[in-house]
């Protein structure tokens, strides 16, 4: 349940808006350099370096985890068997056989007493103890119940949660907006979200109520007022009221991004305008 949490990025690092970091190797470890003048910032001696976040960039050492502050300082050092990345001023830290929270000068917050744990978003964390997640406050109150067999942060004061093998959405009330009842959730954007109903996806609003029925193999969340969707083995593009924008032609879709989207069709790579006109960028041709 970590993975997500973080990604390791070894080749470059975004800090402060004055200054670009780029991580470099030597000798099997790496380090930090400024990204203008090529000065070291930080020696390398470490396995991994993964993004800033508030401030501090987790790194491993010996299979240990601590924090990097933007100067290169080792602020936390090394002595975790996992870790998150701070978020509202905590990072979920584990000393091998439980979870706890640490603030960001390596003070322990929250104590030990997890199975798992994620870090804060909106105030709640969610937190495993006993097989279960349920969610905490920055104080280690218990806020929602352990009751789920999975648990995501909250979004715009919804969570994604597993109960009995089925997926739905909960608020910060842990009241179900969503009832579990999906084989899967997507992520909200635009307002709305894509289930899969018995292994066909369509869409519901916040409410939780069927905005597109779910009659697709397959669906990305809505980005810039379109969603792709698949049937078979073909993609396309639908609008916000369920109407194909763009036909179901393509072999492999991606999300819209600044009025475009990467699309493949006959083992080519395109990108493609939102009316579904073939637009040359990044080196990529029209087929």
């Amino acid at each position: 349940m970590k993975k997500w949490l973080y990604v390791p990025l070894f080749f470059f690092i975004q800090a402060a808006s004055a200054q670009q970091l780029v991580a470099y190797e030597e000798n099997g470890k790496y380090g930090m350099k400024d990204g203008t003048t090529g000065k070291v910032v930080m020696e390398a001696k470490y396995d991994e370096i993964y993004t800033f976040s508030e401030g501090l960039a987790m790194v491993a050492g010996q299979g240990k985890y601590g924090f990097v502050d933007k100067a290169g300082r080792e602020v936390i050092a090394p002595q975790f068997a996992e870790a998150t990345a701070f978020s509202e001023g905590l990072a979920a830290v584990s000393d091998g056989e439980s979870w706890g929270y640490i603030d960001k000068a390596g003070k322990t917050i929250i104590p030990f007493n997890y199975d798992d744990a994620t870090g804060f978003s909106e105030g709640l964390a969610a937190v495993q103890l006993d097989g279960l997640y349920g969610y905490i406050d920055k104080a280690g109150k218990e806020v929602i119940p352990f009751q789920f067999g999975f648990a995501q942060p909250f979004t715009q004061g919804l969570a994604i949660v597993e109960r009995d093998g089925l997926s739905g959405v909960i608020d910060q009330r842990g009241a179900f907006i969503i009832p579990a009842r999906y084989l899967e959730v997507g992520d909200f954007s635009q307002g709305l979200v894509a289930v899969n109903d018995n292994g066909r996806w369509g869409y519901l609003n916040r409410m939780g109520e069927e905005i597109i029925k779910p009659e697709y193999g397959n669906a990305l969340p809505f980005s810039e007022g379109l969603g792709g969707v698949m049937i078979g083995d073909k993609g396309g593009y639908i609008d916000m009221q369920g109407n194909i924008v763009i036909p179901l032609v393509y072999d492999q879709i991606s999300s819209f991004t600044g009025g475009y989207s990467l699309v493949e069709m006959n083992g080519k790579n395109f990108f493609i305008d939102k009316n579904g006109n073939c637009v040359e960028r990044e080196g990529l041709p029209c087929p």
